[in-house]
């Protein structure tokens, strides 16, 4: 039972320790690199700044509203703001206020702002999908480099491991004295080159990985293993002979996202002219304004009292005193939210703003957004030129890597053919082993010709597919 509990845990523990290497199939490793690349991060946060501008830019229609408040205390001769009147004393004032304005006309500014934010943020969407095409194709690259460096790696073991094989049927014909002796240096030299090219092999393997892995952000210790298709047979989306350049430079116009994001730049420079213009016309404004105060010197009314002045005054020659009633007003503190209630006052007014001169600003900005439309336009032209170009680079190139395809294949089964007929002389001892080596170094090397071939021709006709607007798949 013991053993039973041990062997079980040692193979949960193996298990474990077993399934740390991850399986990346080339869908995987694309939207990995994806999440993770930090262009697409930094054109993800511009896309939200297009997000505010635009919601900003929908806000300007609506009024604003704006509060203020104010505590002050005041020593030597001011005005009192609730008496209105002059006070050497020293006095406290609290004063409050709410403002509102809304743009009733300006030229069409806020209606040609918004219409310019929705493009931009249209072209903002459009940027991250030509960056995320661009990623997605420098991923497939890396991983059919790391396909090519791994297939050539079994070529060059497979060759390592037959070298060594014909090294021991020859050892077994020296012993037997059908071969000479020194044959053996020829086989000798034969299987240290071939360990030689398996090292040199699978660094190739070691540094394409390292490139995904960049590509991806993932720790360069990290171990992978990417999913190997079966790639046997050369099968692609676009064939580059039955496809004319027009056909593939047209569905790349509307397949890349930049040319379409290029078009959108037009267009919001143009509107950019027209918010350009709305500084040269009247606008008009409206606003309301509510304001109070308080002060405590601030008193109000608390009714009237009866008060006796006396007058000194000579009657028939004799000092008399006169006492006159008089009714005064009584006043009290008045207390802080009444006086609040009190001093409220309500303003509302209309603006009108007519530009006459600016020491011409408002031109020269409506110049400057003319120049900015030829400005994008020439770089638009440029980018189709740029675009024609590699389409016309692909399109020859994947033209003659079916043609270097297509002679690596026929060279392969003429070298395959001549290898069988050298092994068979070899084993009848009508050949030597340097012209036997020979015939088989022919064939090594007509085999990886035809690896380089196949993938070259595999990603040049990804790129085909890019400018098609196919999905980049292996199979």
């Amino acid at each position: 039972m013991v053993k039973q509990l041990i062997f079980s845990i040692l193979f949960i523990i193996s298990a474990l320790s077993g399934s740390t290497q991850e399986i990346w199939t080339l869908e995987k490793c694309i939207n990995h690199a994806l999440q993770n690349n930090l262009n697409i991060s930094q054109l993800r946060i511009a896309e939200k700044f297009t997000d505010l501008d635009l919601d900003q830019a929908n806000h300007a229609r609506y009024p604003n509203l704006n509060g203020a408040s104010s505590l002050n205390s005041n020593f030597g001769r001011t005005i009192d703001p609730v008496t209105n009147a002059f006070s050497t004393e020293t006095f406290f004032s609290n004063n409050f206020s709410l403002n509102s304005g809304v743009v009733l006309y300006n030229g069409g500014r806020i209606k040609n702002t918004i219409k310019q934010a929705e493009i931009s943020k249209q072209a903002a969407g459009l940027d991250i999908q030509q960056s995320e095409r661009d990623i997605a194709l420098f991923v497939a690259n890396a991983y059919l480099s790391i396909l090519f460096a791994e297939e050539n790696q079994k070529i060059i073991s497979n060759q390592l491991s037959l070298s060594k094989e014909q090294l021991k049927q020859l050892e077994k014909l020296i012993n037997a004295g059908t071969r000479p002796a020194n044959e053996r240096l020829t086989l000798d030299a034969q299987i240290a080159l071939n360990e030689q090219n398996l090292i040199t092999a699978k660094n190739n393997v070691d540094n394409a990985l390292l490139n995904l892995k960049q590509l991806m952000r993932i720790d360069a210790n990290e171990e992978i293993t990417v999913v190997r298709p079966e790639i046997n047979e050369v099968k692609v989306n676009s064939d580059a002979d039955l496809l004319s350049f027009d056909e593939v430079y047209n569905s790349a116009l509307k397949t890349q996202p930049n040319i379409r994001a290029s078009e959108l730049d037009v267009d919001a420079a143009q509107i950019g002219v027209d918010i350009a213009k709305s500084s040269l016309l009247p606008s008009i404004s409206a606003g309301v304004s509510l304001g109070t105060n308080y002060s405590n010197r601030g008193v109000k009314i608390d009714g009237t009292e009866l008060l006796y002045q006396d007058f000194n005054i000579i009657f028939n020659n004799m000092p008399t005193t006169l006492s006159i009633e008089q009714e005064s007003l009584v006043f009290v503190d008045n207390p802080y939210f009444s006086q609040l209630s009190d001093n409220l006052s309500i303003g509302a007014g209309v603006q009108l703003n007519i530009p006459i001169y600016n020491n011409r600003i408002n031109h020269n900005n409506v110049e400057r957004s003319k120049l900015n439309i030829q400005n994008i336009e020439i770089g638009n032209e440029i980018l189709k030129d740029n675009l024609k170009t590699n389409v016309q680079q692909a399109l020859a190139d994947a033209r003659t890597a079916k043609r270097a395809l297509e002679a690596a294949s026929f060279s392969l089964e003429a070298q395959k053919a001549a290898f069988a007929n050298a092994q068979k002389r070899y084993d009848l001892g009508n050949l030597n082993t340097y012209n036997f080596i020979d015939a088989k170094n022919q064939l090594d090397n007509a085999q990886l010709n035809y690896v380089i071939a196949k993938f070259d021709y595999l990603f040049k006709s990804k790129v085909i597919d890019f400018y098609m607007g196919y999905p980049l798949k292996l199979n």
